[in-house]
């Protein structure tokens, strides 16, 4: 936008010294005489910039959801809220999670009961057994009396596995449903902002299908800008270049920072959009991402920036218009203005900003470089033409 502006100021500018060089030799000078408007090759620095768009984004946005189904009792929390990691956010109805809850709690303490009874009847049974073994060895026991000893005991040792087993799984039954009631109460994940609130107080929701989301909350203290940066200049942009970046609300208050990335697919690829068939008459463009403060809550999520992405730049460097470089092929050359009259001199170019170039060699500060030329001729054809409507 800026090099716009200085262009067009410079043909504004030139097209005032044409007039002027045109009424001057329209008086003084006669024959074939040529005009010439020249600029001396100068000394400044020269930035070659890209021009682009982006969005204001938050770094950290988490969709707070629910992970149990029932009515929402409470909302604690409103739209720009700031929130605390821990905050409670939302209550839900927990009467069926805390019956579950209440449920496996009575189931553990009747299983722990049968299993106190069970390890009595088990040792009950092993000493038995161990009666026996002694008696049979004495001949005073017959071999069934001791085969049902051993059978009674074994009993005994599976049925106090069994119910170990199931209060093992009933505790962690227990737990899930412990679990499941600590969801009923929905706190913030982290420090932030409250951005969004897409269900009401009283609202049912339904978890069994997919997660309904609370709240989304952000981390507005950082903020990222993605720039659309076009397939044209991406090529050109190498992380770490500097850019400067204004909103649309204020043009005037320029920052500046880094290029901290470039995604390596393009914008549609990076929002979930491609599908690898694009139109030929879409623009094709790459986000570039700036990772910016935002202490003073100026940016907001959705802005839109004007952005300057500095490519290249050369500092103390000779200078011409770029209007006055013409092309011979593969060479470049620009026409000097001396006493002895015009010379073409082949120039090697650097950093362009668009209305400036740098010249590496070729010629000397201080050089008149012609810029246009017009014969007597033609001059009095423009005089004629500015006249006529006018009345000159």
């Amino acid at each position: 936008m800026k090099n716009l502006k200085n262009y067009k100021k410079f043909i504004f500018y030139l097209l005032i010294v044409f007039v002027g060089g045109a009424l001057f030799f329209s008086v003084h000078s006669s024959g074939d005489e040529i005009a010439y408007i020249t600029e001396q090759v100068k000394r400044q620095n020269v930035e070659k910039v890209v021009n682009a768009t982006g969005e204001v984004r938050a770094i950290e946005l988490v969709t707070v959801g629910a992970q149990v189904s029932g009515k929402i009792e409470k909302l604690y929390v409103s739209i720009g809220q700031e929130v605390k990691k821990g905050d409670m956010i939302a209550e839900i109805d927990s009467t069926t999670q805390q019956n579950d809850v209440d449920i496996n709690k009575a189931k553990l303490d009747s299983y722990k009961a049968q299993l106190q009874a069970a390890q009595v009847s088990l040792k009950i049974a092993e000493k038995q057994y161990k009666r026996m073994q002694t008696l049979k060895k004495r001949n005073a026991a017959s071999a069934e009396d001791l085969e049902n000893a051993e059978d009674t005991y074994e009993t005994a040792k599976s049925k106090v596995t069994e119910l170990e087993s199931t209060i093992k799984e009933t505790e962690i039954s227990l737990s899930t449903a412990e679990t499941n009631l600590g969801y009923t109460k929905i706190t913030a994940p982290l420090d932030g902002t409250i951005v969004s609130i897409p269900v009401k107080q009283g609202q049912t929701i339904n978890a069994a299908m997919d997660t309904p989301a609370i709240v989304q909350i952000a981390d507005l203290t950082r903020m990222e800008i993605l720039i659309e940066i076009s397939e044209g200049d991406i090529s050109n942009i190498k992380p770490g270049v500097k850019v400067t970046y204004s909103i649309l609300a204020d043009l005037n208050d320029v920052f500046e920072t880094t290029l901290q990335s470039i995604d390596p697919g393009l914008t549609l690829l990076t929002n979930n959009e491609y599908t690898e068939v694009v139109d030929s008459s879409e623009a094709i463009y790459y986000y570039g991402r700036l990772i910016v403060p935002n202490d003073d809550g100026k940016l907001r999520i959705g802005m839109t920036t004007q952005n300057v992405i500095y490519v290249e730049n050369a500092e103390n460097v000779l200078t011409i218009p770029v209007t006055a470089v013409k092309n011979n092929g593969s060479q470049k050359y620009v026409e000097i203005l001396t006493d002895k009259g015009v010379q073409q001199r082949t120039i090697v170019t650097g950093v362009s900003d668009g209305l400036n170039i740098e010249v590496k060699e070729g010629v000397s500060e201080g050089d008149e470089i012609i810029l246009a030329h017009m014969s007597s001729a033609e001059i009095s054809d423009k005089l004629s033409n500015m006249r006529g409507p006018r009345g000159f």
